[in-house]
């Protein structure tokens, strides 16, 4: 049975196929998308409760003020989420902030319909689901409700709604199967008329380019008729094609056939002087025909390398110094002179210097050509105000009426001032071609005085690479300084040139010794040798105050505050990176794929082999408080450890210490008693060490301790037998690096066995990756000691001792056993 004519072919598959299936698809993938975002809500929402509550029960009054103490399990039982950021936010009775973070979203305080409730809220522009407590104060100083709010991002919630929803959802989908089955044998019933439709295209002859006639579909009429107007353009360009190929042949048969005539009159002409004039009739349609294929050839050419080759920076001032050297030597008729306007000689433009050779080559030869006979042809290049460079070249000819300056730029157009001249009228349009390949445009004036002005104007452009054997500029190749007023702290900056040619700059702020991370930047500079290297050398807080202040420019910032790199990621200021790399990295050592744990270095006691007896060296930290309470006098003013005050690194490991040695604040009051000497750094108590000042140094960095060790100093190391801190060095991408994408390639070649390998063999760091042997790996280290090795795991968890109150009071205690104001 026939087809009727425009038949809708798209209301017979939505009635026949797809309009009860859909609805019925839709309706059940919303049911259950809501019930699995309830399901993960109510499961998180108990977490985020229990942190406020564990939050509520440290509340208390001091002083007639609201005071906290961040248990350290609040935010680490959140902290099992992995990938969620989490803010909170504690405000007193009159709604003034205790601690937290000031501008998270909470509702004001006043009349409480619940003691707790949950709302969903967007903030660090990221959607979050809010906890608030209320907890009552009751004291003689100060009563009131105090509000509690945590908050936590939602990527794991609605993760667990997505595999809820990917479960429930699966008989459904298999529902949708079978409909798919009954649709593919519904569609191609329905599309029979497209196959008919193909059968008649495939049967057409290559040659026949007519339309196609036969009545289509509604939906595919225009379709059909665009297939119409591509084959009416590709017969007009086909037809175009066409023109030029018997222009070319005709223009080429015109000097071919007067040459024949000519020979063959030559032949016969008995009159010497005859035969004389007929060959050097032959010797110019000859030439006619030569600079004709030359010219044909030329033109064919520009438009080739037009669209096959990659543009590069040409010295425009070379090229023409070229090109007039060559016409002045081979013009008779005229002077062919160049100049060069102030500045000008160092300009560059991007381009082909092959094509543009062949444009500026034909716009002399036409100015000698046709005006040569009326004075010098000058070229000149000069700079335009707006920073793009102009080449003109001149003549002394007759011109070229306006009404024929557009003709002439065509191919085979000539003026009529070009009368009884030889030329293909080629010249012109292969310029014009040159330009437009260029984005320079081409124009024609009159020249004051007479005679004509061709000129190309190349527009402003950066030059596209540093040219090819010039110098690094000595400003990169020294160290220099780098003032940043916003503190008032100078940071080192390094410069590593590229051993090859330059072509990229990646720019790392750390807090990492730049003898430690040089074999590293050297080493992956050999395997990428484009890359200039930009090192700066700043504390741990330093680096947290520079990217929070927006005042970096680095595209990479390594820091041993692992606390501190997590503190900018849970505020928003990193990128994620994924690579094979990254995703290979142990969970504890990778959080959100934004920040990477690259080395495996402990926290460790070291002593003075020369002065302190193998018997008395402390295996654990029990043996520490009962070595120096049993000889006081031995070792009061001779052991040392960080200044919490001043150090991030002592702060840090000292924190992780009270998590997890029930003896800490006895072990600080035993140093306090002992007058214990605090520093500012590792090397300050190293340097100590070794000049015998004092005898044991307590929670020491490995990697410091163990280089100067090898270097020949007194240093013994002991990995304490209770547990053993492990401290990874980490790396992030700040949100506003330039060149995040090389900032990830450093990052892959840190985590690479062969950058692992040049951290355990010629840095002074210890290598993470258990594929590493060696004293400096991961692997060196749990056989150097029998107690448990325990890495401290990159988490939210550990923003309970940045909060400014807890801070506070941990310090208010240390300074106390110390004895310090």
């Amino acid at each position: 049975m026939p087809k009727p004519d425009g038949f809708s072919l798209r209301r017979r598959l939505l009635v026949r196929l797809f309009a009860a299936l859909a609805v019925l698809a839709a309706g059940l993938f919303a049911f259950v998308n809501a019930y699995a975002q309830r399901a993960a809500d109510s499961a998180y929402d108990q977490l985020l409760l229990a942190a406020a509550l564990s939050i509520g029960d440290t509340v208390r009054v001091e002083n007639g003020r609201i005071a906290v103490d961040l248990p350290y399990s609040s935010l680490g039982i959140l902290a099992m989420a992995r990938r969620d950021r989490i803010f909170y936010r504690i405000t007193a009775p009159d709604g003034g902030l205790v601690t937290g973070y000031g501008d998270l979203p909470i509702a004001a305080g006043g009349e409480r319909e619940a003691l707790s409730s949950f709302r969903n809220a967007s903030y660090k522009d990221a959607p979050v689901r809010v906890a608030v407590l209320d907890r009552l104060i009751s004291h003689p100083q100060l009563s009131g409700w105090v509000r509690i709010a945590v908050a936590q991002t939602r990527e794991e919630r609605d993760g667990l709604a997505k595999d809820i929803l990917a479960n429930a959802f699966l008989p459904i989908a298999l529902a949708v199967l079978v409909g798919a089955g009954l649709i593919w044998f519904g569609v191609r019933q329905a599309l029979a008329p497209l196959a008919y439709l193909e059968q008649v295209i495939r049967a057409r002859q290559p040659h026949d380019l007519s339309q196609i006639a036969i009545p289509p579909p509604a939906e595919v009429s225009q379709l059909v008729h665009a297939i119409n107007i591509l084959l009416a353009r590709l017969r007009g360009n086909l037809d175009t094609m066409q023109t030029f190929l018997a222009d070319a042949a005709h223009q080429i048969r015109t000097p071919l056939a007067s040459l024949r005539l000519q020979a063959e009159l030559a032949a016969d002409e008995p009159d010497p002087d005859m035969v004389r004039r007929s060959v050097l009739r032959i010797h110019r349609n000859a030439v006619e025909a030569s600079q004709l294929t030359s010219q044909l050839l030329s033109h064919a050419m520009v438009i080739h390398r037009r669209e096959a080759l990659e543009p590069e920076s040409v010295d425009l001032a070379a090229l023409l110094a070229h090109v007039v050297q060559r016409a002045d030597a081979v013009s008779e008729q005229a002077e062919v002179s160049l100049a060069v306007g102030r500045g000008a000689a160092e300009a560059r433009v991007p381009g082909d210097p092959i094509s543009l050779v062949e444009a500026f080559t034909n716009l002399v030869d036409n100015a000698v050509k046709y005006g040569g006979e009326g004075g010098p042809v000058e070229v000149r290049i000069v700079l335009r105000p707006d920073g793009g460079v102009r080449a003109e070249v001149a003549d002394r000819g007759p011109g070229i009426p306006d009404a024929e300056k557009q003709q002439v730029l065509q191919r085979f157009g000539r003026g009529s001032t070009g009368t009884g001249k030889v030329g293909s009228g080629l010249g012109l349009a292969i310029a014009k071609a040159v330009a437009d390949a260029h984005d320079a445009e081409l124009g024609l004036f009159d020249r004051t005085g007479g005679g004509l002005v061709v000129r190309l104007d190349f527009p402003c452009r950066p030059p596209l690479e540093r040219p090819r054997g010039s110098a690094v500029p000595a400003a990169l190749l020294a160290a220099v300084l780098v003032c940043w007023t916003a503190s008032d702290a100078r940071a080192v900056e390094t410069a590593y040139p590229a051993p090859g040619e330059s072509r990229e700059t990646l720019r790392i702020d750390a807090a990492t010794d730049t003898g430690a991370m040089e074999p590293l930047i050297l080493d992956f500079q050999a395997v990428d040798p484009g890359v200039t290297i930009a090192y700066s050398e700043l504390t741990t807080r330093e680096l947290y105050d520079r990217t929070v202040a927006g005042a970096s420019r680095a595209d990479l910032v390594i820091s041993s505050a692992a606390d501190l790199q997590v503190k900018l990621i849970n505020d928003g200021y990193a990128q994620p990176y994924v690579s094979s790399e990254t995703l290979a990295l142990p969970d504890w050592a990778n959080w959100r794929d934004e920040a990477f744990g690259f080395t495996y270095e402990p926290a460790v006691i070291v002593y003075n082999r020369d002065l302190v007896p193998e018997s008395e060296v402390p295996r654990s930290r029990d043996e520490l408080i009962r070595l120096i309470r049993e000889n006081r006098g031995r070792y009061a003013g001779r052991v040392a450890t960080y200044d919490l005050a001043t150090s991030g690194i002592g702060y840090f490991f000292a924190s992780q210490d009270s998590v997890l040695f029930s003896q800490f604040w006895q072990l600080v009051a035993t140093l306090g008693s002992a007058r214990a000497r605090l520093a500012c750094c590792t090397g300050d108590i190293l340097a100590m060490i070794r000049r015998g000042e004092v005898l044991i140094g307590y929670n020491v960095l490995g990697s410091y301790a163990r280089a100067q060790a090898e270097a020949g100093a007194p240093i013994g190391i002991v990995l304490p037998e209770d547990y053993t801190l492990i401290l990874s060095r980490v790396a992030i991408i700040p949100k506003t690096a330039e060149r995040g994408d090389l900032a990830g390639r450093f990052i892959d070649y840190l985590l690479s066995e062969r950058g692992q390998r040049v951290i355990a063999g010629r840095s002074a760091l210890y290598a993470l990756s258990p594929r590493i042997e060696g004293e400096a790996t991961s692997a060196g280290v749990r056989r150097s000691t029998a107690g448990p090795v325990i890495p401290i795991t990159l988490s939210p968890a550990l923003l309970v001792f940045l909060d400014t109150l807890k801070r506070e009071h941990f310090l208010r205690q240390w300074h106390l056993a110390f004895q310090a104001p």
